[in-house]
């Protein structure tokens, strides 16, 4: 696959990223000089589109939250930004954490981080539209872990993670920023697996939204090497356990921890991000086990019984137009989903608008890693099925959410669906309304289920 993406590579026009196609030895290059560190600084989403937010780690004793902004290269005329520091995962270093705000659309801004060595070298990242944009969306990332002294399993997965990325880019010079729905890295525990992943150039200018999967979990490091905006803790999450929901232009996404089986904080945090947002055009859902997707999601009781009955209700009772998911490895895209049924068919190449239920895009495993066998229940609501490394954007033009799924390797167009709203979101109406009351029994179940999943992690 990685041969073909550097043949590709002559094919992409100019981009407005600096996302190099590499050969494996000059990854491999890139890779051991970088490794041994773990200070490179992850480009998080903002709050909104005015704002994004740095998250990397410094030396304990020189560790400054501190970030330079300029609209010149040379860093005249900046504007310095403090933010906080935290603690890391290891007593040698501290986590600096900064939000960068003010930002105007399509406008190329220069950045430094302070460094146990001074200032940074200096960065430049290009907002893009803030009305009319495009979205990278990929799954699994994955990175994986290194198995004693061999390492070539993680440097693969970051080759192959580097060159999808500039295919991605390269084709698609205006996208504004990426959505992950979990399984970012392999054990969730390791400061090689988190450098790898941000270790593409591309790190540096495309902001990341990333969910938490059930390889994330289990470990703790997600909570030093991200900067989610709106994190929401709620009442009764344990440990790693987290939503947070942003705003970008007329796009409200709810993000989901679904590792979690908390209904009462779940509805709690929709509620919250919708109510502030009445006025989104788009609502989008973003949870890490396809509720929907293909492979051994069919027939999984945790799926089936836990997850559809917690997840499902919050979507539809809240009008969500999209839900991005991910865990099984396999891309499909379902027809309008709800009350668990195909109410209407998504044909791909076709325009529906305002249409009754949800649309569910399952992503699959970017490193190429097992892509899962699909069951022949997964056909009854799936228009589309793809057995080869993918990735999706979603374009935003005027009322128009515009889906595209592509072969990773090669760019290929695989599915297309465009959805149109003209219409407000439903959320009160008396249907939803009496959805919203019902799912009180659910979230009694969800909290006595979360108390006793607690206590078996704890005394596990």
């Amino acid at each position: 696959m990685c041969m073909v993406m550097v043949l590709q590579s002559g094919l992409v026009g100019a981009s407005a990223f600096n996302a190099p196609m590499l050969e494996h030895t000059e990854w491999e290059s890139r890779y051991s000089s970088l490794i041994k560190s773990n200070t490179l600084p992850t480009l998080n989403v903002g709050i909104n589109e005015t704002s994004v937010s740095l998250c990397w780690h410094c030396d304990k004793d020189k560790a400054v939250a501190q970030v330079r902004l300029s609209e010149n290269s040379d860093m005249s005329d900046f504007r310095l930004y403090d933010g906080k520091t935290t603690t890391a995962e290891n007593e040698n270093q501290l986590v600096c954490r900064v939000e960068i705000t003010g930002l105007e659309e399509n406008t190329s801004y220069f950045y430094q981080w302070y460094t146990e060595n001074g200032w940074s070298e200096i960065k430049e990242y290009k907002t893009k539209a803030f009305a009319d944009h495009k979205v990278l969306v990929v799954g699994d990332i994955q990175i994986s872990e290194i198995h004693g002294d061999d390492a070539s399993s993680q440097i693969y997965d970051g080759y192959v993670w580097n060159n999808m990325l500039s295919l991605a880019l390269g084709s698609n010079p205006e996208i504004a920023y990426l959505v992950s729905p979990g399984d970012n890295t392999s054990t969730g525990n390791t400061a090689e697996e988190w450098q790898t992943l941000i270790m593409p150039e591309a790190m540096r200018q495309l902001p990341m939204a990333l969910a938490i999967g059930n390889h994330d979990k289990k470990g703790m490091h997600y909570n030093y090497y991200t900067n989610m905006p709106n994190e929401f803790y709620g009442k009764h999450f344990y440990g790693l356990d987290r939503n947070f929901w942003f705003r970008y232009g007329d796009v409200l996404y709810l993000v989901f921890n679904s590792t979690s089986g908390d209904a009462p904080d779940h509805m709690a945090m929709a509620k919250e991000a919708v109510e502030k947002n009445q006025d989104a055009k788009w609502r989008i859902g973003v949870v890490h086990h396809g509720i929907y997707g293909a492979g051994d999601c069919i027939g999984d009781k945790e799926t089936e019984i836990l997850l559809n009955t917690i997840f499902t209700p919050i979507f539809e009772s809240f009008d969500l137009d999209l839900v991005i998911t991910g865990h099984t490895h396999s891309q499909g895209r379902s027809h309008f989903m709800e009350n668990r049924k195909v109410v209407a068919a998504a044909e791909s190449g076709k325009t529906y608008t305002d249409p009754e239920g949800i649309v569910y895009i399952n992503a699959n495993s970017v490193a190429g890693r097992v892509i899962m066998d699909y069951e022949a229940d997964y056909l009854a609501y799936s228009f589309v099925k793809n057995d080869v490394t993918t990735y999706t954007t979603l374009e935003f033009k005027g009322n128009q959410l515009i889906l595209e799924t592509r072969r990773g390797d090669n760019g290929a167009l695989l599915d297309s669906v465009t959805l149109e709203r003209t219409k407000q979101h439903s959320e009160n109406s008396a249907g939803n309304v009496l959805k919203r009351i019902g799912y009180k029994a659910i979230e009694v179940l969800g909290f006595i289920y979360t108390k006793i999943d607690t206590l078996v992690r704890k005394f596990s």
